[in-house]
């Protein structure tokens, strides 16, 4: 199994590229971001902290366990440990020692990093409009620091779609669509 995580900051098209990967690379699995699902759960209005976030990433580490342990040839996981980490750095100064033991105890073999180029759309559940570049740069330099082999993604629309899906197939060609 390869397993692909999509990481990077706000707004930056994670989801849209999970379901769309999910859509055109062979036997695969999408493990769709816990944190909106929980956090639209509570509504609005409501505010979250610490406990809050150590739930989401429980709950994600309950997901990733049991779809490492899945019979497919790709999985793809929206959202994963290193977007919980500067998540909670950002806001509370400090890093959760659990969530860094969670960010290396799951094994990518790829990091698809979403560059912020595409347009911010407004959000209840979004906090951080006018740094994306800034959070980018973080997540770029924490990636290269642990190692981690990164594919930056890059552009819009169909072509942005089609230009990483060309960097997987050549690192991975056993995930060509069906049509292929």
């Amino acid at each position: 199994m390869v397993r692909i995580a999509i990481t990077g900051p706000e707004c930056c098209g994670k989801s849209t590229l999970a379901k769309w990967l999910g859509e055109n690379l062979f036997d695969s699995k999408v493990v769709t971001e816990y944190a909106r699902q929980y956090l639209c759960d509570k509504g609005d209005a409501y505010e979250y902290n610490k406990e809050d976030i150590l739930t989401i990433a429980r709950k994600t580490a309950a997901y990733l366990t049991k779809a490492f342990k899945s019979n497919i040839d790709a999985l793809i996981v929206d959202t994963d440990f290193y977007v919980l980490d500067v998540w909670w750095n950002e806001k509370y100064g400090d890093h959760n020692p659990e969530i860094i033991e969670m960010k290396h105890s799951y094994d990518f073999d790829l990091y698809l990093l979403c560059l912020p180029d595409l347009p911010w759309e407004e959000d209840p559940l979004r906090e951080n409009p006018d740094d994306r570049e800034r959070l980018y740069q973080i997540y770029h330099q924490e990636l290269i620091k642990d190692g981690r082999t990164v594919e930056v993604v890059r552009g819009t629309g169909e072509e942005r779609m089609s230009n990483i899906l060309a960097k997987i197939l050549r690192r991975f060609p056993k995930l060509m669509t069906e049509e292929d």
